[in-house]
């Protein structure tokens, strides 16, 4: 038996929505890590709650101020292509 398609809204309670972001937040966490070592790349995840704090998810193999390094050095047009 498979799921039910969910409607995506945004959710009018604060309870429901932190309670969701948490639960959700790990499964992204969880695909992005599975990501970054399954393909090799460079990754970098930063998300806030709806509290306003911090989440930073970073590859295996690279940390924050590399990646945004590398983002750095390409020119605009490079950025935009990819």
């Amino acid at each position: 038996m498979g799921r039910k398609k969910l409607k995506i809204w945004r959710l009018e309670s604060m309870k429901s929505r932190k309670i969701t972001y948490v639960k959700r937040k790990a499964g992204l966490m969880k695909k992005a890590h599975e990501l970054s070592i399954l393909c090799d790349v460079d990754l970098v995840l930063l998300m806030f709650s709806p509290t306003g704090s911090p989440t930073l998810v970073t590859g295996e193999k690279n940390d924050l101020s590399s990646v945004v390094q590398k983002l750095s050095n390409m020119t605009l047009e490079e950025r935009l292509h990819r």
